[in-house]
Parts: structure tokens; sequence; C-alpha cells
């Protein structure tokens, strides 16, 4: 394994740099709730009509029948032709950013760093280690990128590879191939991290990269080249690589 030593990682981000609460990543039960609470009195403070129980049946439930059929079609359900019927149905001529934003927001404030996951990102960048972040997320990537700088999480990371906005999501090799033309690194020299063994552990396979399962209940799939509790290992695995 001489001159194979890890330049790039690829990381993923749920359960691995943010515990993010549900498995969805998405605003779920109580935070679901107000976060529409939140966009219904923007579209309201925007001169719109709507009340949170219009939301459901105009926006939510459409989307939903897309989402459900993900894994089926290879990419994240979008969210344009729903705000789109949402601004007809209201009157208000809010940006996506806006409107998605409000019903993430009182979700994203309560996504906190993984175990070990501060500490790990700022002693791999200090040794020179190239990071990506590369994930399956439903919603576009800039809502996600906010939590990761609230908490610091983003400074040493020079790409970001999304689902919702790349078109594809793992176990694709596309993002992953994307990140290392980004960060200029081959394969061989790079780990794909992640918690998820059907996505990150079969897109790093079929990328070509080596692998780190981060332990988790998704243990089904092809196993990683290394296993770790948290990104807390992560650190010393990467400096015995070489």
């Amino acid at each position: 394994m001489s001159g194979r030593r890890i330049e790039a990682l690829l990381l993923d981000m749920g359960g691995v740099l943010l515990e993010m609460g549900n498995l969805a990543g998405l605003p779920q039960g109580k935070l679901d709730f107000r976060g529409r609470e939140a966009m219904a009195q923007a579209i309201r403070e925007a001169g719109g009509k709507v009340t949170v129980g219009d939301l459901e049946e105009v926006f939510f439930a459409p989307w939903r029948r897309e989402y459900a059929r993900r894994y089926d079609t290879g990419h994240e359900a979008r969210f344009e032709p729903h705000l789109r019927r949402l601004r007809k149905a209201t009157g208000a001529s809010l940006r996506g950013s806006q409107l998605l934003g409000a019903w993430f927001g009182p979700y994203g404030e309560t996504l906190t760093p993984a175990t070990g996951a501060v500490e790990a990102l700022r002693g791999l960048g200090e040794a020179g280690v190239r990071m990506a972040v590369v994930s399956n997320v439903p919603l576009p990537g800039a809502l996600y990128r906010r939590a990761l700088r609230r908490h610091r999480l983003d400074r040493p990371i020079a790409s970001f590879q999304w689902s919702y906005d790349a078109g594809s999501r793992k176990p694709s090799p596309a993002m992953l191939r994307a990140a290392l033309a980004a960060l200029e690194i081959p394969a061989e020299r790079a780990l794909m991290v992640g918690d998820r063994r059907r996505s990150d552990v079969a897109a790093g396979r079929a990328a070509g990269v080596r692998t780190v399962w981060v332990r988790s209940a998704d243990g089904g799939g092809p196993r990683g080249d290394w296993e770790i509790e948290s990104l807390a290992e992560l650190p010393a695995l990467v400096g015995s690589i070489s």
C-alpha cells in the first residue's frame, strides 16, 4: 500500500458530521408544525393568503408522493413545481429559498455536531487533508450548509456535493467523482466516510474509493474497509494508512 497515503476525505453529513434527529434529515413532528407555521406567516407577511392547514393539500402532500419514489428514481423529489403551485394558490411571490428556509428553520436550529466531529475536522485540516461533503439530502444543500456553518464545521470543507442539487444520490458514485475532481485528488488517495453501508460504502466502492463505516443501526450492505465509532477515531486512522 506504499504511495497510497490519504490526502482527501469524502464525508457524509448526517450521523457523521451532524446529529440530524431523524433518519430523513427533515422537519418532523412538532418541528414540522412549527416550520409550517413559519412558512404560513412568511406568506402572509408577503401579502398572501394561507392557513397552516392549506399547506398540506397545496404543497406537502403532492411533494411527499414524489419523495416516496426517490429510491426508484435515483434522485431527490423536486420542490420547484410545488413551490410554483403554492405561490399561485396564495398570491405571494416569495423565493423558494425563503419558503423552504422558513419551514426548515426550527428544525435546523436543533442540529448539533456529531461526537468528535469538530475536533477531528480541525485536526485533519491542520494536517493538510483535503475534505468534501458528499451527502444525500432531501432539500437544497444551502439549508444544511447553514447548519454546518453555525457550528464551524464548514471551515475545512473545500467542496460540497448535495444530492438535491446534484441530481443524483448515493449509491451512485457521481457525487464522489465530482468531489474528487473538485479536490484534484485521485480515488486511491481518498476515503469515503459514512454511516450507511448501502449508500456510503456502496458509493465508495463504485467510485474506487476506500471506505470507512461509522457504525450505526443501518448495518446492511457492503462492509467498509475500516469501521469506527465516531469521527473522534478518524485522525488516528488516517494517520495509520500509508
